[in-house]
């Protein structure tokens, strides 16, 4: 239920439903958090003006691009973190670092593909 919620949200959040939207970054499912990092950082699924503001989401991201072990969640953050990357140098150095020493061989490609390095 909780993944539908994130999921209608990504096309449908307002200024009203956001602070929701960011509460869902620390759910303890981590396919609703990813669904969550997607949904504040894809502008393309968006059917309103409501665009979350970067400075709610991408600090979480990075603690989770860092931090959690589900890779499938890290993956779900350095996707997040790709599409700010450009520029924010912070962003752009965490995902080189992750580039560099993520333990999943599949995630340090990525990274390193949304950094732009290399």
């Amino acid at each position: 239920m909780r993944q539908q919620c994130v999921r209608i949200f990504d096309q449908l959040v307002d200024e009203e439903s956001l602070p929701e939207l960011v509460l869902a970054l620390d759910d303890e499912d981590p396919a609703v958090c990813a669904r969550a990092l997607h949904a504040l950082a894809c502008d393309r699924c968006k059917q309103s003006g409501c665009r979350p503001a970067e400075h709610l989401w991408v600090p979480r991201a990075l603690d989770l691009l860092r931090n959690h072990r589900n890779p499938d969640l890290r993956a779900a953050a350095i996707d997040a973190l790709g599409k700010v990357a450009r520029h924010r140098p912070e962003v752009a150095a965490a995902l080189a670092a992750a580039a560099a020493l993520d333990v999943d061989k599949g995630l340090r490609g990525m990274a390193r593909r949304r950094a732009h390095v290399g």
